[in-house]
């Protein structure tokens, strides 16, 4: 969840710093917002496919258990 939540805050930075480059016409600083951008984008869904990772692992755990115990 921390990933997720620092993937947010990565995107929404990378945001602001594309939008003031656009204001100041200072490419650099536009093209890291954008880079910012797509690094938070990507930790976001590191975050969720790690979460779906931890639920199906709990879920094949749980048939397992009621696996056992129709036995």
């Amino acid at each position: 969840m921390s990933d997720d939540l620092s993937g947010k805050a990565k995107h929404a930075g990378g945001k602001i710093q594309e939008e003031i480059g656009e204001l100041l016409g200072d490419n650099k600083m536009k093209r890291h917002g954008k880079l910012s951008q797509v690094e938070g984008e990507a930790e976001q869904d590191q975050a969720d496919a790690e979460d779906k990772a931890t639920d199906a692992a709990a879920r094949k755990n749980a048939a397992r258990v009621a696996k056992d115990l129709d036995k």
